[in-house]
Parts: C-alpha cells; sequence; structure tokens
C-alpha cells in the first residue's frame, strides 16, 4: 500500500489525480476520482501493446503497472525532469502569455517536429493531442523535447489504426492537424507558435 496523503500533487484532470511517486521521485502515480474507473484500464491496454512491440519510450511516459494506494489503484509512470533536476513542465505552460521568453521558437519548432517523427515512427495512437497532455523536458539550456504523459488511446470508431501502418499514419495526420488548430485557438496571442504551425509540413 502506498500513502499518497503527503505525496505532491502534480496535477488533476477531468478523472484522475497525478501524484509523486512518494518513494520514487522518478515515477508519478495516476489515481482515478471519478465515477468512470475504466479509462486507466483501457490505456493500459495500449501501453502493453506497444511494450509488446519494443517501441522506444523516448517521447512518451513510461507505464509500470498498478498499485495500491490510500486513494484506490493507481496507475504508476515515468516522470520526466528537467537537467537542473526540476520536475518538467507541460507544454501548456511555456504556450501561455508572459512565459513566451522560456522557450525561443527554434526550440519549439524543432521539438513539435522531432515528436511528430517520433509518433509517426513508433504509430503511436491518441485519442487527442493536447498541450497540457504534452510536457517539454529541457535537457540544456537551449535544448529540450515533447513528452506525451496522456491521452494515449484510439477513440476511432473502427479503431484499424492499431493493426495497419498505413491507417495510423493517416490517423496520425488528422490528429496533429487537429491538434495543431486547437493550438492556434487556444493560444491566439502567440505569434511565436503561429510561425511555427504556418510552417508545418502538414
Amino acid at each position: 500500500m502506498i500513502d499518497l496523503s503527503d505525496a505532491d500533487l502534480l496535477g488533476k484532470g477531468s478523472s484522475r489525480e497525478c501524484y509523486v511517486h512518494p518513494e520514487d521521485g522518478d515515477k508519478c502515480v495516476k489515481v482515478t476520482y471519478s465515477a468512470n474507473r475504466t479509462i486507466t484500464h483501457e490505456e493500459m491496454k495500449h501501453y502493453r501493446r506497444y511494450i509488446r512491440r519494443g517501441i522506444s519510450w523516448d517521447m512518451m511516459a513510461r507505464a509500470y503497472g498498478f498499485v495500491s494506494t490510500n486513494r484506490g489503484v493507481g496507475a504508476v509512470f515515468s516522470l520526466a525532469r528537467d537537467y537542473d533536476g526540476e520536475i518538467s513542465k507541460s507544454l501548456d505552460f511555456y504556450l501561455q502569455p508572459g512565459h513566451e521568453s522560456l522557450l525561443s521558437e527554434q526550440e519549439l519548432r524543432s521539438a513539435m517536429a522531432v515528436f511528430r517523427s517520433y509518433l509517426q515512427r513508433e504509430r503511436i495512437i491518441v485519442r487527442e493531442l493536447k498541450a497540457d497532455n504534452l510536457i517539454y523536458q529541457k535537457l540544456g539550456p537551449a535544448a529540450g523535447k515533447l513528452i506525451l504523459i496522456d491521452g494515449v488511446g484510439n477513440n476511432e470508431f473502427l479503431p484499424v489504426a492499431n493493426y495497419s501502418v498505413l491507417f495510423a499514419r493517416r490517423a496520425l495526420k488528422r490528429k496533429w492537424k487537429k491538434f495543431e488548430g486547437s493550438l492556434l485557438s487556444r493560444y491566439p496571442g502567440n505569434g511565436m507558435l503561429q510561425r511555427v504551425v504556418e510552417k508545418s509540413p502538414w
């Protein structure tokens, strides 16, 4: 049993809370608090598929299975930290007004391009790409990468993208275009983001 009473709360979504693992600072524990208890189990099915495929976990949080906690069953995932040891912040944080100077246009452009290639190469299927489901891990003062921490799964009516390279690429392209559109809508005053999206190959 893991006691989360004094664990640091990393964030709270529509159905889950995420805590720093009290026994391992490089992991986190996601606990469902809503009535819908199936989301984590459905998500873990996709993670197990990726584990069997032997994908690279370079840009996606790695799953380590379930644990018992004083707040219910929790799912354990890797927790990204920046080069200085600080817990990596979400892409949403870096795109908010007033934070523009914390991430250069070149850093953002490079990180998005490399992440897009990673999703395509590893055939990672997501329910939805959102800025708060991605973290930007700073690898140095002027370098970093995006890591997917939530939203893994396939919500399409016919989930053929799980089994077909062609359909996986098509699904990713649709999701990515929707992601870019959502970024422009959510951060309308971010000129750096607009320039990056305008030059996107998709």
